[in-house]
């Protein structure tokens, strides 16, 4: 692990100790601490650990390596500075401090694009191949799982963008719920769904149920939240709670597509030892 990624494992570690700090003070009585720590949450313990796994993972199935290892410390830096400061307007009530962090944040989801991107584009080659798919139909799985996974990174600035609109005043309604649903059921779960369409088969040489199953579930998924956040923000309970249908679905979808890939005690030869090694610039 080179020292940016261990140093966005740190940060998500350090988040999560301030949002079970935070959770106990709401706990205790001090209501302007929820938003906080729902905040610190998932934007800074989820995202950073998601962004650890990203950061650590993604150059070993693509067999490159970062072409510039500072784009990652801008990204640590502005996630950082941006949470440190969404959380202090947050608790203080201060709404310019709130969306200068939000702000950084938004920055922040740029710069982890582009730096994916530019992995994928530009990338440093290393020697060798990248693992090979241990199932016949799993390239057509990763293609799916790839989808989730763009469209979980699309989620994250948007959700950033409403809360934004949110705590500015231009946006009217729940939309700070609306944005927080979209992270936690839209960049989070969908980032989880792709990750165990990628990881899961070549962890033990099982398949997953088939692509068909993978792209009803992602497909499902993603229609759940174009109905749920905008019903959230503009206060429709029924189309909600049919978003909220839609979305169960999708879970159980996502249950019932990797359940093959689950069972640990049948493995299979073909299984491939991933030596998830970085090398430091």
């Amino acid at each position: 692990m080179n020292p940016s990624t261990r140093a966005f494992l740190g940060l998500s570690l350090l988040a999560l100790v301030g949002a079970a700090a935070l959770h106990m003070l709401a706990l205790l009585g001090m209501a302007v601490a929820w938003g906080a720590m729902v905040h610190l949450t998932l934007f800074g313990w989820i995202t950073s650990m998601i962004t650890t796994i990203t950061y650590h993972t993604t150059p070993v199935f693509a067999a490159r390596d970062f072409p510039n290892q500072r784009l990652a410390w801008y990204h640590l830096g502005a996630l950082g500075a941006g949470l440190l400061l969404a959380v202090t307007g947050l608790l203080a009530h201060v709404t310019m401090l709130t969306l200068a962090g939000i702000v950084l944040q938004i920055v922040a989801a740029l710069l982890f694009t582009a730096n994916i991107v530019s992995l994928f584009r530009r990338g440093v080659p290393r020697p060798g191949r990248p693992p090979l798919p241990p199932v016949a139909t799993q390239p057509r799985v990763d293609r799916i799982g790839t989808q989730a996974t763009r469209s979980a990174g699309l989620c994250l600035p948007l959700a950033l963008l409403l809360l934004f609109g949110a705590y500015s005043g231009w946006l009217h309604g729940e939309w700070v719920l609306a944005a927080e649903h979209l992270a936690a059921v839209g960049w989070i779960m969908l980032t989880v769904a792709g990750v165990m369409y990628h990881m899961l088969p070549r962890f033990n040489g099982r398949g997953v149920r088939g692509p068909g199953w993978a792209k009803a579930q992602v497909t499902c998924q993603i229609v759940a939240l174009l109905i749920m956040v905008p019903a959230l923000g503009f206060g429709v309970p029924m189309l909600f709670a049919v978003g909220g249908l839609m979305m169960t679905v999708a879970i159980g979808l996502l249950l019932w597509t990797v359940w093959p890939a689950l069972q640990l005690e049948r493995r299979r030869n073909n299984a491939i030892p991933l030596m998830l090694k970085e090398q430091s610039q």
